[in-house]
């Protein structure tokens, strides 16, 4: 399954829609390859110089960067109309979103009503949504990952995916490959005798990334969770016309609530960035609780790594924790996985960290994988 497939769950845009959604995604690939590389021969040829000049060296972190960046109008410019980009991609999004949100409700109702469902969700009308979460629009999601309108409400998982699509094209990730697809070929050219019989995908969304694992691994058992209930019902509905067996549960990925040693494969996919360190911490040690002997743990993201790029470039990618709600963009970019992975009782030896292309080329994602032994 190629990345952004389509089904009944998708709000499919009309004429108008469309164009706009269009017109936003080129604005975005515009600011992105043509605008965005201005900022850097800025600040090399006049504003490094400059400061040199003044202070007898160069700028020598990121956060001396941003404050000599951030006055500077060539990139307040650049940032107000990215943030805006930003702001109309959501805005292109909501139309048919909220044009078609009582068909997105009936659909759900319909699939749980039905009797011979491939998979299950499991929800705790109890749980506690953490503050981070509950009290941040992340990357500007309208209502954020965990609105929760009715019994019914889907609308959290519709913009996830819809939103979604758009920003990763917009940002120059290809569809030859979902997140989930790559880590499946990871898989089976790291691990080519490896077949997992149950699966945990931990901070699901709007489970584009479970239902590859149940298609892949048909005879598995798939299991995915995460925080919002909103956002399970529409991955939920989504597994089921997609002919996924999944089963989706409402927990955090820091205290999951399975048993020990009961998974072969433990993976997520994007979540590190959308999690404070205690929960990426967690997750990791859940891993470990979580894996038989020979399992296997992934915790797949973006390629974005502190240690490997000078002050300037930890600036400029440091963009969505000062002005998309990323709040825990830099903590991601900061920390250590090796470590967390030796902390939760893998050895250092088991440990895999590195990054994996996708098939079109378009993003090398970063990857940390360890097997328990």
């Amino acid at each position: 399954m190629a990345r952004n497939p389509k089904h009944v769950m998708l709000s499919d845009p009309n004429h108008d829609e469309l164009q706009r959604q269009q017109f936003v995604f080129n604005l975005k690939r515009y600011l992105a390859t043509k605008i965005r590389p201005g900022n850097k021969i800025i600040y090399k040829k006049i504003i490094e110089p400059e400061y040199k000049k003044f202070n007898g060296k160069t700028p020598e972190s990121r956060s001396q960067i941003n404050n000599i960046m951030n006055k500077n109008p060539s990139y307040q410019i650049y940032s107000a109309l990215t943030r805006n980009a930003q702001e109309m991609m959501w805005d292109s999004v909501a139309d048919p979103i909220y044009r078609n949100k009582i068909n997105l409700s009936e659909k759900y109702k319909k699939i749980d009503k039905k009797k011979s469902k491939l998979g299950s969700i499991n929800l705790d009308q109890k749980f506690n949504i953490p503050n981070g979460i509950k009290k941040v629009d992340i990357h500007l999601q309208p209502g954020g990952y965990a609105s929760d309108y009715n019994s019914n409400d889907v609308l959290a998982g519709a913009f996830y995916e819809g939103g979604g699509n758009l920003y990763s094209l917009g940002n120059g990730v290809g569809v030859a490959e979902g997140k989930a697809e790559v880590i499946i070929r990871f898989l089976k050219e790291k691990f080519p005798n490896f077949t997992p019989s149950r699966i945990l995908d931990c901070g699901c969304s709007a489970g584009s990334s479970s239902t590859p694992w149940a298609l892949a691994y048909p005879n598995a058992e798939v299991h995915a969770i995460d925080v919002g209930a909103s956002m399970l019902r529409y991955a939920h509905a989504r597994a089921e016309y997609l002919g996924a067996k999944v089963h989706f549960h409402q927990m955090s990925a820091k205290e999951i609530r399975f048993k020990n040693e009961s998974f072969d494969l433990v993976v997520s996919h994007n979540a590190m960035h959308e999690m404070p360190q205690k929960t990426t911490e967690g997750m990791f040690n859940e891993s470990f609780r979580l894996l038989k002997k020979d399992g296997i743990s992934i915790h797949q993201d973006v390629p974005l790594r502190f240690d490997e790029l000078e002050p300037y470039e930890q600036f400029e990618r440091g963009w969505d924790h000062k002005n998309n709600n990323e709040p825990y963009w830099i903590t991601y970019a900061t920390n250590n996985p090796k470590k967390m992975f030796q902390r939760a009782g893998f050895n250092n030896e088991n440990i895999w960290l590195g990054r994996f292309e996708q098939l079109d080329k378009t993003i090398n994602w970063f990857v940390s994988c360890a097997v328990k032994t």
